[in-house]
């Protein structure tokens, strides 16, 4: 069964492209990533939903990662970056 690409080839040349502006303005290469895809998000968001499954994965991440200590906010990227790196 082939992987869903949830980005097209597209998207992720806009997003890189955002990444190296917002770097260019002082940002980390964590949070100039996070606008890109914010922004891609954005302009058609109902191209990038995720299933109830995913939004199930995210949740039990999300809930790992803040019972080792992470932020709600670090621990809901980290879990939203992790399915997003699987669907790729």
């Amino acid at each position: 069964m082939p992987t869903k690409h949830r980005y097209s080839e597209k998207e992720h040349r806009q997003v890189e492209h955002i990444k190296e502006s917002e770097e260019a303005r002082g940002l980390s290469a964590t949070q100039a990533e996070a606008i890109g895809y914010a922004t891609v998000n954005k302009q058609n968001p109902g191209k990038h939903r995720y299933t109830d499954k995913e939004k199930r994965q995210a949740e039990h991440i999300r809930e790992s990662e803040q019972a080792s200590g992470k932020s709600p906010a670090e621990a809901k990227r980290i879990a939203y970056a992790t399915i997003n790196k699987r669907s790729d």
